[in-house]
This record gives C-alpha cells, sequence and structure tokens, in this order.
C-alpha cells in the first residue's frame, strides 16, 4: 500500500487523513463519519503478529513439527473468516449515504463528488483485490491443509515404521542381552569352578607347607630340646660333682671332728678312771693304813707279809680290771667306729639314689647326713 496522501480543503479547511483509506484524504465535512474500511483491517490484521500465513515451504519442515503447524495454520482461519465476513458485511460508506446526510451537508461541490466517486471506485477496486487474495490465501490454506494432512499420515506411518524398528531393535536387544547374559553366567560358573579348583590346589599346597613348616619347628625344638637336655645333664653332672666334693669334704670333717671327740672322750675316761683309781687307791691305802695302824702293833711282821700279799693281788687285780677295762673301751670304739661307717656309707648311697632319680632337682637340696 501506498503512504496517504494530504490534501487541502476547498473551503480552506485543516487538512485531514482519512482513518479508513489511507491514500485518500478528505477535508473534515461535519456529520460525515466513515467507518474503517477492510484494507486497514487488513493491514492490522497482515501487521498483527497472531494472524500470519505461512508459506508452503516454511510447513513442510519435518514430521515432527506438523502437529505444531497444523496447530499454527488452523488458528488464523477462523480468524480470516470472520475478518472476512466482517469486511463483507461493511457497507459502502460513500455509496450508502443516507437523505440526511446528503441534504445536510452544506453546499456539495462538484469536484468533491468527482472526488468521492474516484475514492469510491478505486475502494471497489481493492475490495474486490483484497477479496480475490482472500479466496487465493484460502486456497493455499486449503492446500498447505492438506499437506499438512498428507505430512500427518506420512508420519503417522513413519513413526509406525520407526516404531516397529524400533520394537525389533527391542527384541533384538533383548535377546542379545539374555544371550550375554546366559554367556555371563556360563562364565561365571567357569570361574567358579577354577576359583574352587584354584582354592584346593592353594589349600592342598598351605598344607604341605604347614607339615614341612611344622616338621622343621618340630626338629628344630627337638634340636634345642636336646642341646637344652644335654646343658641341663651336663649342669647337673656339675652340680653332682660338686655336691659329692662336698660331701667328702663334710665326711672328712666329720671323721676329723669324730677323731678329736674320741680322743677327748678317751682321755676324759682315762683320766676318770685314773680319778677313781685314784681316789679307790685312796681309801683302801686309808683304810690299810688304819687297819695296818691297828694291826701293826700287834703283828707288824705277820701284816707286813700279808700286806704286801694284799698289794701285790691288788696291783694284780687292779691291772686285770684295767685290761678289761681297755679292752671294753676298744670293743666299744670299734663299735662306734663301724656306726659311724655304716652310717657314712647309708648317707652317700641315699645321696647317689636321689641324685641318681630326682636329677636336677636334687641340685638344691642337702644330704641328710649333714641334716642329722
Amino acid at each position: 500500500f501506498q503512504a496517504a496522501e494530504t490534501f487541502d480543503g476547498g473551503d480552506g479547511g485543516t487538512q485531514t487523513t482519512s482513518p479508513a483509506v489511507p491514500w485518500a484524504a478528505f477535508p473534515t465535512v461535519s456529520g460525515v463519519h466513515l467507518p474503517p474500511s477492510p484494507e486497514t483491517l487488513l493491514d492490522r490484521e497482515h501487521s498483527s503478529p497472531s494472524i500470519g500465513c505461512l508459506p508452503s515451504d516454511a510447513a513442510i519442515t519435518s514430521p515432527g513439527n506438523t502437529h505444531a503447524d497444523s496447530s499454527i495454520v488452523s488458528q488464523p482461519a477462523p480468524q480470516i473468516q470472520q475478518a472476512t465476513h466482517t469486511h463483507l458485511d461493511i457497507p459502502l460508506f460513500p455509496l450508502g449515504l443516507t437523505d440526511e446526510t446528503s441534504h445536510g451537508a452544506v453546499a456539495p461541490e462538484e469536484a468533491e463528488d468527482s472526488a468521492v466517486h474516484a475514492s469510491n471506485t478505486q475502494l471497489q477496486q481493492k475490495i474486490s483485490s483484497l477479496e480475490a487474495k482472500l479466496k487465493a490465501s484460502e486456497e493455499e490454506k486449503q492446500r498447505i491443509r492438506k499437506d499438512v494432512e498428507s505430512l500427518m499420515e506420512k508420519h503417522s506411518v513413519l513413526e509406525k515404521d520407526f516404531l516397529k524398528e524400533k520394537e525389533q531393535e527391542a527384541i533384538s536387544f533383548q535377546d542379545r542381552y539374555r544371550e550375554l547374559q546366559e554367556k555371563h553366567k556360563q562364565e561365571l560358573e567357569d570361574m567358579r569352578k577354577a576359583g574352587h579348583e584354584a582354592l584346593s590346589i592353594i589349600v592342598d599346597e598351605y598344607k604341605a607347607l604347614l607339615q614341612s613348616s611344622v616338621k622343621q619347628q618340630v626338629e628344630a625344638m627337638e634340636k634345642q630340646y636336646a642341646s637344652a637336655i644335654e646343658k641341663q645333664a651336663q649342669k647337673c653332672e656339675e652340680l653332682l660333682h660338686a655336691q659329692h666334693q662336698r660331701l667328702l669334704e663334710v665326711l672328712d670333717t666329720e671323721k676329723e671332728l669324730l677323731r678329736e671327740k674320741i680322743k677327748e672322750a678317751l682321755t676324759q675316761q682315762s683320766q676318770e678312771q685314773k680319778e677313781i683309781l685314784g681316789k679307790c687307791l685312796e681309801e683302801e691305802l686309808h683304810r690299810s693304813k688304819e687297819a695296818l695302824e691297828s694291826a701293826a702293833k700287834l703283828e707288824q711282821e705277820a701284816v707286813k707279809d700279808l700286806v704286801m700279799k694284799a698289794v701285790e693281788e691288788e696291783r694284780r687285780h687292779l691291772g686285770k680290771v684295767h685290761a678289761e677295762e681297755r679292752e671294753l673301751w676298744k670293743a666299744e670304739h670299734a663299735k662306734d667306729q663301724e656306726k659311724v661307717t655304716q652310717a657314712i656309707q647309708t648317707a652317700v648311697q641315699e645321696q647317689r639314689q636321689l641324685s641318681q632319680v630326682s636329677g636336677p632337682r636334687s641340685a638344691g637340696a642337702q644330704p641328710r647326713s649333714l641334716s642329722v
């Protein structure tokens, strides 16, 4: 459309632009009200973003966008039809002017009539061209709808084919998954069997290693025990030897002590016997002296003989008694020595038996002879 033209009114009024016809300008006339023309309405519809005709190449995009295209195409159709009905129902104001407006106009001129007639003719031409364009657009819309329907059918067919292919692929994938699952189960079973076999082999090897290690440990412990026993035996032998030496030393000391004691006892006994004999002799002498003194006067000579005989007899008797006492002492001394030797021998034998039986335990024990 061309831009609206402005012109000077014949009566010198202000220049105005017709709101209905943008390419015609009319002077302001009182009582004349022009309704909006269908061209302006179509211009507004074309300029508005909600109403627009999509081209065929834009409509045919992809099967996935066919629903959106059909919805977009189907939306402006009732609006356009309503607009066409409204445009067709609009009466041509310049042609159908009432008598009141014609009679109410102030001295119409011939120039204005010619201009109005020219504008009416132009309006009719424009309306006819717009109707032709609307018909063409309707046909285009019908064609686009048919294309959209065909595309929708193709899309449904393609979607069905695609779904079938996907189902087949899913079935094949399921079969493949089952095969892989079975294969995986078989491999796991094989691995378990191999693992059990390997575990049994490892257990056997571990048992063999344990047996060998136990044998080695037993041998090492036996060697250690043997060496420890040898060391303990050596220590026990050393202790027994030391104890034997100590016992011998103790026996020697006891023998010496016993000898000294026996000597002391013999000396004491001899001294006691001598003292007793001395006392007896003194008593006898005193008695004899008294007897002699009493009988000396009477029988000095006979008494002297008798005294001499008695003294000799007494001496003999004392020698015999002394010899008997010596023999008795010797016998007692021999008996004591035999008892001491027997006690020493029994103590030594008991100590040997205890050392042989108890072994190392007898190292700390002292002989019984010592305690006795």
